[in-house]
């Protein structure tokens, strides 16, 4: 087996244990918090599933990137949210109000099943010959590493709640597995790097960031913690699924420039995140159901 397959496989192992852990903590009360809110629910599906596609097309449309960079970027935008997303959104949000956090990372996780099929479908009518992938494989990728952990994780939440314990656990392991995934994919492609570094790439997705950030500010409402908490569902997504979804493209080097956007963006959400934090820290959250 080659690096980069055995890579792939740790990926998919990454995803499936994250996923697993999410369907295990996620409590009604969390699903409750989002679908209760009628106008916050609809606000962050837009924002998260049609703006930031629509907003990594146009961005690849004006800048000439590599076709890799290309995938890579409307690929991260139709992802689930990331696995660290609910953990990180802790020390930036109020406790009460990481509920929203939970129940946002769970509807994200399912509407992929769809939506991520339907919007590379999309991709190669808009980019035509540049991308070559059936849809339905993109379909089973996502369904056997995002769907079917998170019934499994449902599963043992409601038959065996004493597995609670080992939430923590699962969670570290997946993390620790995609953070050595992606160190590994990158000192096996560091040589290739610069194959898809153009000019205007890392304006392009610094932009795409910056884009995604504000788009979740402003839709998040008027409650501070809402809008930090959809700020970074918009930019932060999977990794690992869209590693292995680019990797069913006809592009060899999409998985780099997955991951080279990847590192891109959390350098560009700092700034943002600094902010956010001082904001926390500094005064009250305005908080309400909508």
């Amino acid at each position: 087996m080659s690096v980069l397959a055995f890579i792939g496989l740790a990926l998919t192992a990454s995803i499936f244990l994250a996923v697993l852990a999410v369907g295990m903590r996620v409590a009604p009360a969390d699903l409750r918090n989002l679908f209760n809110r009628p106008s916050l629910l609809p606000r962050s599906l837009l924002a998260m599933n049609v703006l930031a596609p629509v907003t990594a097309v146009l961005i690849c449309k004006m800048f000439s990137l590599h076709p890799a960079v290309t995938l890579a970027l409307v690929t991260l935008a139709v992802a689930p949210v990331g696995s660290l997303f609910s953990q990180g959104m802790l020390p930036l949000v109020a406790p009460g109000n990481a509920v929203y956090a939970r129940g946002l990372f769970f509807a994200s996780i399912v509407l992929s099943v769809v939506l991520t099929p339907l919007t590379v479908e999309l991709i190669q009518v808009i980019f035509g010959g540049d991308v070559h992938v059936n849809p339905l494989s993109v379909a089973e990728v996502v369904i056997s590493s995002v769907l079917l952990p998170l019934g499994i994780g449902l599963a043992i939440a409601q038959w065996w709640p004493a597995a609670a314990r080992w939430n923590s656990v699962i969670q570290t392991v997946s993390s620790i597995v995609l953070a050595v995934c992606n160190v590994g994919l990158l000192a096996v492609v560091w040589s290739r790097l610069g194959l898809v570094i153009r000019e205007g790439t890392l304006t392009a997705i610094i932009l795409m960031t910056l884009i995604g950030l504000a788009v979740g500010h402003l839709l998040g409402g008027p409650a501070e913690d809402d809008r930090t908490v959809l700020a970074f569902a918009t930019v932060s997504r999977h990794p690992g699924v869209a590693i292995v979804v680019a990797g069913l493209m006809d592009q060899p080097l999409a998985p780099i420039g997955v991951l080279f956007a990847v590192i891109v963006s959390e350098i560009a959400v700092v700034p943002y995140q600094l902010w956010r934090k001082r904001m926390r820290a500094t005064g009250p959250t305005t908080h309400g159901v909508r």
